[in-house]
């Protein structure tokens, strides 16, 4: 179920009016529950199947890690519980990813090609899922209550497209669940107003600007595929930021507090910042349990280059099962590696840089917007080709 649609509105009405009118305090923990999973079954309903088992397993995996005192066992049940849920997730959403890039490779079919309908959300909450396992390994989370962890995994505002909860944050939320007063309700309804009118008026009328980089060919002059580029680069900022916008405000109205997503990224002064601004919860995800778990930042230069280069590739499968997002990745883990060269390398040794008076700063910001933007085009384009196409028109 998405947001700005009918059959949304008309189960947020119906769902919010129970939860505040009828539903006594101490039911709205069950009550989450169960809306969260009528949610989740709107679109496919053996899939509700999928995350209420998978949630369970992490659930039992979890207590199991907490009421053991052997290192490792805990490992051993980490490294289990992880395998699973990464499992499911390559599964459902790269089985046929694998398979085309094989049959390519051989230019011939070796594999069939399999008819896999990807679950909604399964990209949040089984990385969701890894967090509070690896958590608990690291005594981050000391306790996994059966209802707090059921609310944790069904809760509805979070599982379109996040924001990326962290259990130790959340749980203590669910038994503490307050009345909005009128600021409060006012100020999340604006939140919710604001994210609608992101997506559908800004985000979508996009939409007829971004054809030179879906379906490019010689139709379109330079300045078409220029004018593309911007274009999807203000949708996909208020389309997802519209996203969590209603998401938050949506929480909110619950009684409930998750992360901020986006902290006006357009306007980083290098590639570090925009991804401190950028789906913030994502980025501080794959720095904690990706990045950092690598090494990060601790074997030298040419290691730390390496950490960022596969975080962020990862980062980019995580978005689609398609090399033009593992490129986009790349392309974004690259610009990481030259910013921190030019950090170490250049930066101490140029004095206006370490000012950075305001003509350095527009300069920097400009240069951050274009990269991000060129990145954009992997992102949106369907194929390979077709990013070659674009970028041949743009610069050839």
């Amino acid at each position: 179920m998405i947001f700005n649609t009918w059959a949304f509105g008309v189960f947020a009405v119906a769902a919010f009016g129970l939860y505040w009118a009828v539903v006594p305090q101490r039911v709205k923990p069950l009550y989450l529950c169960a809306v969260g999973a009528v949610f989740y079954a709107y679109s496919v309903p053996a899939y509700l199947v999928l995350i209420v088992v998978l949630g369970a397993m992490t659930f039992a995996i979890g207590r199991a890690m907490l009421q053991t005192e052997s290192r490792a066992r805990k490992r051993a049940y980490l490294i289990g519980g992880v395998l699973a849920s990464v499992g499911v997730l390559v599964f459902f959403k790269y089985t046929k990813f694998f398979a085309l890039t094989v049959d390519s490779l051989a230019r011939h079919q070796i594999l069939p090609i399999p008819n896999i309908l990807v679950p909604l959300a399964i990209s949040f909450f089984t990385f969701e899922f890894v967090h509070v396992l690896v958590d608990i390994y690291l005594g981050k989370i000391d306790t996994l209550k059966p209802l707090d962890f059921a609310v944790f995994t069904l809760f509805f505002p979070t599982l379109v497209a996040g924001p990326i909860k962290r259990y130790q944050s959340f749980a203590p939320q669910v038994h503490a669940i307050v009345i909005p007063d009128r600021v409060t309700i006012a100020r999340n309804l604006y939140r919710v107003t604001l994210g609608l009118a992101k997506k559908t008026i800004v985000a979508d009328s996009m939409n007829a600007f971004t054809g030179p980089i879906t379906t490019p060919g010689d139709t379109f002059v330079r300045l078409d595929y220029w004018i593309a580029v911007l274009a999807y680069t203000t949708k996909i900022y208020f389309d997802f930021s519209g996203y969590s916008d209603i998401a938050i405000g949506l929480a909110g109205l619950l009684g409930l507090r998750i992360p901020e997503n986006f902290d006006m990224p357009y306007r980083s002064r290098n590639i570090s910042e925009f991804w401190r601004r950028w789906h913030m919860s994502l980025s501080s995800w794959i720095r904690d349990y990706v990045f950092i778990p690598l090494g990060g930042s601790r074997g030298g230069s040419i290691v730390t280059a390496l950490n960022l280069f596969l975080a962020m590739a990862i980062a980019g499968l995580w978005h689609g099962a398609a090399w033009t997002f593992v490129l986009w990745g790349i392309w974004q883990g690259l610009g990481l590696i030259v910013h921190r060269i030019w950090g170490l390398a250049v930066v101490p040794r140029v004095g206006f840089l370490q000012t950075g008076g305001a003509p350095v700063r527009a300069v920097s910001t400009a240069i951050t917007f274009s990269f991000v933007s060129v990145g954009w085009i992997l992102f949106a384009a369907p194929s390979l080709g077709n990013a070659t196409s674009v970028f041949t028109h743009l610069f050839a």
